[in-house]
């Protein structure tokens, strides 16, 4: 029997079942795929390598959750299309995914974090051999990416970095998803569809006037439903990869374990991480992408704030762009998501 779990995703994953799987095709001599473990203090981090063997070019992705991982992210045929040019380097974080070691309570924490992904991109320079690194952070992995940012040394060490609504404000976001959640249980009531039912959703929200950890699931659950999350469902493509071998149930447990766990300032992410005042001292260069029916992290107010404050003067953002996706551009609108990604990469490398 099939296993299922809810997983916490600020909010981006393909849902992993860690079983056998067929193996890819094998790779021609243009294409590498390797596997490692890169190891920080206790921690050892799942880090695949694939795409074009001679590309000195290299993205890192940062997956969402937190809780989330990379390694079922190559299934989204978005990826495909950048493996023929670049390098890409799929890893799991800290308590996520297939994360191995003793992970402790106390270092589950943003700052810890951002050194785990600085120590992915020295990887990504050193062993998979890679002079020019770009980040791709969505969600949770957005916000983790822009932590990672404020520093002006790592920044040294980037040729730019795409981020896909961002989780950079998470304390102010999810009272916003909060707000976009009973505006659409509104519409649903007028619509006089199972009036019932979207009452019961409105006074959840009246109850849990500041969600926490705690109330995601449930908030995630009423998203879903009117597709908050991913809204352009019927363009998202996927095609057959191998997964690295697992168990399922490590991969349940760091779901729960990783939102409940990480901090910022000793303070749960969910009611205290807010990077806006600190956007300034990100200067590199910035692709951002937001969907137009984002529901976990709305579009407005987040993509303009972003804006306003990031220290960067070569920031791309067209507010025009992807109308038909929610939380997931590079899945639900792949074939724009792509044509833009390579025009940034390019025009930055």
């Amino acid at each position: 029997m099939k296993r299922q779990y809810t997983k916490f995703i600020l909010w981006i994953c393909v849902v992993a079942l860690f079983s056998a799987c067929s193996p890819d095709p094998k790779p021609d001599g243009s294409q590498i795929d390797n596997y490692y473990f890169v190891k920080v203090g206790d921690a050892a981090l799942p880090v695949r390598v694939c795409g074009n063997i001679n590309s000195d070019i290299a993205i890192v992705f940062v997956h969402g959750g937190p809780g989330g991982t990379a390694q079922t992210e190559r299934s989204i045929v978005y990826w495909k299309e950048m493996e023929k040019f670049y390098k890409v380097i799929y890893w799991d974080q800290r308590g996520s995914g297939l994360t191995q070691g003793n992970i402790k309570p106390s270092e589950m924490t943003i700052e810890q974090f951002s050194e785990d992904l600085d120590n992915i991109v020295d990887f990504t320079k050193q062993v998979a051999k890679a002079s020019k690194v770009f980040l791709h952070g969505i969600s949770w992995g957005g916000g983790l990416s822009t932590y990672y940012l404020l520093d002006t040394a790592h920044q040294r060490k980037l040729n730019g970095a795409i981020l896909e609504c961002p989780a950079y404000d998470i304390k102010n976001g999810i009272q916003l998803s909060a707000q976009w959640m009973v505006h659409k249980a509104d519409s649903m009531i007028a619509l006089n569809s199972n009036v019932d039912y979207w009452k019961n959703c409105k006074l959840f929200y009246a109850q849990h006037p500041v969600l926490t950890y705690y109330e995601f699931k449930q908030h995630q659950n009423y998203l879903n439903q009117v597709k908050g999350i991913a809204f352009n469902t019927t363009n998202i493509q996927y095609q057959t990869i191998s997964v690295p071998r697992g168990e399922l149930q490590l991969v349940a447990n760091n779901a729960e374990y990783a939102p409940k766990e990480l901090t910022i300032n000793g303070n749960s992410i969910f009611t205290a991480l807010d990077l806006t005042a600190e956007l300034n001292k990100i200067k590199l260069p910035v692709m951002l992408v937001w969907g137009a029916q984002d529901g976990l992290l709305p579009k407005n107010n987040l993509a303009q704030k972003f804006l306003s404050n990031v220290g960067s003067d070569d920031v791309t953002f067209d507010n025009n762009k992807y109308p038909l996706s929610a939380h997931i551009p590079h899945a639900e609108e792949w074939q724009q998501f792509n044509i833009d990604a390579k025009i940034f990469i390019e025009s930055h490398k």
